[in-house]
């Protein structure tokens, strides 16, 4: 047994206190942090948050060796050793630790060493209150040895790798419980809201219905959605019986909110999408990742894959469960098409090789991304609309992707199998009648644009490019004043002028010479700022030559550009023929 004791120390501080027990040490006995975590391919190196780490055995000091950024080795001892530290948490998102007055928040990558050669054994963590907020509740999806629900106490893990994918949210807690397939789940805020909770867990418990129903059965007992509440933040990380999601406030739909928005359509979105994950990622996984090697990047082509086809069903899902309607299903489809078409990354990169080089190209973007990589959740999307439209059409709708995520989950997940990196195409060779081996070869492979015009017509969609209102704008909505000119880039506009985030390869601002990180503050010799820009921009018309002052630095340049035509970037998808909808978007007779 490996014994974890945590308390939040000191809030001020943002100190968590964490002493680890080892009953029986090897011979120079050595501990080891993650340095990073599952489901966020990116080295983190979360040891460098430890401090004054030191031990103790039989009632004596015990000599230990940092021997690399995040392993320790001890002296040997014959008797128990117990291994004290603090960590500072300050880093509010969903993948390391936070702690304040208001609200703690730990992954436990961040929080527990684990014990070189021990990992395998049963772990308990008691967690303690802080002595500033005895009252705080406590919410995890880790299973509890003793105390009361929701209550500080002592919870129990299987090994250490079960020990690491339980979060834990502490706090003033809004909890609410609700039933779906009939299994618990709860919905668990921290930070100020005017949550219309109720509404929220009904439309929660119809995606967790779905999902549940469409795999025909949970790979969980229960389910916590552990949300940290925010001015402004998003994000979400997967685990084997929870999410932890951080959302803005605006996200949360209020009392007095009675029509489906954007806002809330995005975090129900993030919802479907972290629950799709207790199947596609936690259970059903990449040989690569059994078992995660969590002190080094593990590699894989296939996060096209699981990124890319839950991201698919996150909003597919939405709206089959009845929560969002065709209209607005079809404008989210228009969004990604229109995500992955505006910047020529694609063209530069697979969805296989953008998988791949997640560690230093997907979560480390820089300023020229979109003219050099490909997101595997937008185009992985595409692929996965693309390879479930073309089931449906090879089978009038017998075979579904929907089906063969099912079947792949029960074949290669709850077994524990996992996939290589051509399972699918494999996968998909044996059903009897289905050709889209070349097509998913190409996609996955190849660096192109998927064709998705004609595909979608034979379901009664129609695609149409427009011209988006600015650079800014792209997305799957009409817009009622269209550009006139095209900038080239995506801007932050300010009092102080626009602040240039992307330039896209071959447009407008390239030819100028503009690049990322430039302050624009005049047009044609008029001051620009966030109340002048657009009515500036109207003033033009392709092939006017202007004259740019901006700053790089805190050099000032004058700069020639001239307008170009303005690009069809935005993806507008309608309904042409409704009756060809059915089976897809609207239930079969």
């Amino acid at each position: 047994m490996i014994a974890y004791d945590i308390t939040p120390i000191d809030l001020h501080g943002h100190l968590f206190n964490v002493s680890l027990t080892i009953e029986q040490t090897n011979d120079e006995q050595e501990l080891w942090l993650p340095n990073w975590i599952p489901g966020s391919y990116l080295i983190r190196d979360f040891s460098k948050h430890i401090i004054g780490l030191h031990a103790e055995s039989n009632g004596h000091s015990l000599a230990v060796k940092q021997i690399s950024k995040n392993r320790w080795q001890l002296a040997r001892s014959k008797h128990p050793v117990t291994v004290h530290y603090q960590v500072y948490a300050w880093d509010l998102s969903v993948r390391s630790a936070y702690l304040d007055q208001f609200q703690g928040f730990f992954n436990n990558t961040s929080l527990c060493l684990a014990v070189e050669g021990q990992t395998d054994l049963p772990c308990e963590l008691h967690l303690h209150a802080p002595p500033e907020a005895p009252l705080w509740k406590v919410a995890t999806g880790m299973p509890r040895k003793n105390g009361q629900a929701h209550s500080w106490g002592c919870f129990r893990a299987d090994n250490y790798d079960a020990l690491i994918d339980y979060p834990f949210l502490m706090g003033d807690l809004t909890i609410e419980e609700f039933i779906a397939h009939g299994i618990k789940h709860s919905l668990v805020l921290s930070g100020r809201h005017y949550a219309d909770t109720p509404r929220i867990t009904a439309d929660l418990a119809k995606i967790c219905e779905t999902q549940i129903s469409l795999f025909e059965e949970a790979p969980f007992q229960s389910y916590t959605f552990l949300t940290m509440v925010v001015g402004n933040g998003f994000g979400g990380l997967e685990h084997r019986n929870s999410t932890a999601l951080l959302c803005s406030r605006k996200d949360l739909i209020s009392a007095h909110q009675y029509e489906m928005n954007d806002n809330y359509q995005t975090f129900l979105s993030l919802c479907c999408h972290e629950y799709f994950h207790s199947w596609n990622i936690k259970t059903l996984k990449p040989q690569a990742f059994l078992p995660y090697q969590l002190e080094k990047e593990s590699y894989t082509e296939q996060l096209w894959f699981y990124e890319g086809m839950t991201s698919y069903f996150d909003d597919y899902l939405l709206h089959t469960s009845g929560i969002i309607d065709e209209k607005r299903y079809l404008k989210l489809l228009g969004d990604t098409l229109s995500r992955v078409e505006r910047g020529a990354g694609q063209y530069q990169q697979s969805v296989t090789e953008s998988s791949f080089l997640a560690w230093t190209k997907f979560y480390q973007q820089n300023e020229n991304a979109p003219n050099s990589i490909v997101s595997y959740y937008a185009k992985g999307a595409l692929i996965a609309l693309s390879l479930d439209l073309m089931l449906r059409l090879q089978s009038e709708h017998k075979l579904t992707l929907a089906r063969v995520m099912k079947e792949l989950w029960h074949e290669f997940g709850k077994t524990s199998i996992g996939t290589a990196d051509d399972t699918v195409i494999n996968w998909l060779n044996q059903y009897p009648g289905i050709d889209v081996s070349d097509f998913l070869k190409d996609a996955l492979y190849n660096k192109e644009s998927l064709s998705l015009v004609e595909l979608l017509q034979n379901f009664g969609v129609m695609v149409q490019k427009q011209v988006p209102v600015d650079d800014n704008s792209v997305g799957g909505k009409t817009s009622d004043q269209p550009a006139r000119i095209n900038f080239g880039a995506k801007y932050k506009a300010s009092a102080q002028g626009l602040d240039v985030l992307n330039v896209y390869h071959d447009e407008s601002a390239y030819h100028a010479g503009l690049s990322a990180g430039d302050k624009v503050i005049a047009i044609d010799h008029l001051q620009v700022t966030e109340q002048s820009v657009k009515r500036i921009l109207e003033r033009y018309i392709p092939g006017d030559t202007v004259t740019i002052h901006a700053f790089r630095r805190d050099e000032l340049m004058t700069l020639e550009l001239t307008w170009q035509e303005p690009a069809k970037s935005s993806y507008v998808l309608s309904v042409e023929q409704p009756d060809k909808l059915k089976g897809w978007l609207t239930p079969s007779d």
